[in-house]
């Protein structure tokens, strides 16, 4: 097992050495010059040319790229070309909010669309089983920001229940402990605090929720009707177990096999593809962060939000092997 953790690891070397020069270049290709966006259209060409020199973005790209990744090997992630500020730094201070975002909505996600997978599966090609079809589908395909910005509109501003930005109310706002909002006002005592980050916490999950949901819930489906032909759940039939026990016993922990996989990596895009949500809900995470990157062509930011990205999906990945090494005898003595 540890031998098989080195060897995932060390595989990924290459790989964020590859992601970090595609970013890099993808970067550099973005219209437009930072210094010129930050000085603004008034700016001089010698303001303009001694900005780019005090940035470093004067030289070649290829030594500025092997400088990058010099830096990167140390710990340095460099610094933002709009406030100066770590990256490394940056991305510390807002990646709990963007993992408190990612874990509620996986957490709706598995409380929704394993049960409706399920019973859509015992209850196949009924009109229940139909209506959930077209449900889920229309789950997948609605772009997030569209569907942000109807709960924005219904629950935020026709019914009032729900705030449509922030974290939390300014009333209620304290010095960050962990960084996840919930709970670090649980850890306060303040259930009034609590319930306010709820509700904050409330909309931007359900938009990612909602495509998780419907993704899982499809593959829960088909993955059921598969183990449910199997002869082990014939023989536990003849058995005469009660249907409850072979469908949630038998046939259930074997159709959650393979949706462990899809559930570990759509966590994983969860992480990177909050960009839209968080910006729609202003909320203050990376991705949001990453947005506001890209508009002022802030380089340090972006390679350094992306290396974060691909790193953290490549962790889910070796956790989601390692579980399902837990889950299957078989796969764990490969391991």
């Amino acid at each position: 097992m540890i031998r098989f953790i080195a060897q995932r690891l060390l595989a990924t070397l290459p790989v964020l050495l590859l992601v970090l020069a595609i970013v890099f270049a993808l970067s550099r290709a973005i219209p437009g010059d930072p210094a010129t966006t930050l000085l603004g259209p008034g700016a001089t060409r010698q303001q303009i040319e001694a900005l780019r020199a005090q940035l470093h973005l004067d030289g070649p790209a290829p030594i500025q790229f092997l400088s990058y990744v010099t830096g990167v090997l140390q710990g340095d992630l460099g610094r933002s070309l709009k406030t100066g500020a770590p990256v490394l730094n940056e991305v510390l201070l807002r990646l709990p909010a963007t993992l408190e975002l990612a874990i509620a909505a996986t957490f709706v996600a598995i409380l929704v669309g394993i049960p409706v997978g399920v019973l859509t599966a015992v209850r196949a090609n009924t009109v229940l089983d139909h209506v959930v079809r077209v449900v889920s589908l229309a789950g997948v395909s609605m772009p997030a920001f569209l569907l942000a910005v109807v709960l924005q509109l219904v629950f935020g501003i026709w019914l009032g229940w729900l705030p449509i930005s922030g974290r939390a109310s300014p009333m209620f706002y304290d010095e960050p402990v962990t960084g996840f909002a919930v709970l670090d006002q649980a850890l306060a005592g303040d259930i009034e605090a609590v319930g306010d980050a709820l509700r904050h916490l409330a909309l931007p999950t359900a938009v990612l929720a909602a495509f998780l949901a419907a993704t899982l819930a499809r593959f829960v489906r088909n993955s059921m009707l598969e183990a449910l032909q199997e002869d082990y759940i014939r023989t536990a039939r003849s058995k005469g177990l009660p249907e409850r026990a072979v469908v949630f016993v038998h046939a259930l922990r074997n159709a959650l096999l393979p949706a462990v996989t899809i559930l570990g990596l759509k966590f994983a895009e969860l992480l990177g593809g909050a960009i839209l949500t968080e910006t729609v809900f202003a909320w203050p995470g990376i991705g949001r962060w990453m947005f506001e990157a890209i508009r002022n062509r802030d380089y340090p930011v972006i390679q350094g939000a992306t290396l974060v990205f691909a790193a953290l999906f490549m962790l889910v990945s070796l956790g989601v092997d390692l579980l399902h090494g837990v889950l299957d005898p078989r796969v764990r003595r490969r391991l």
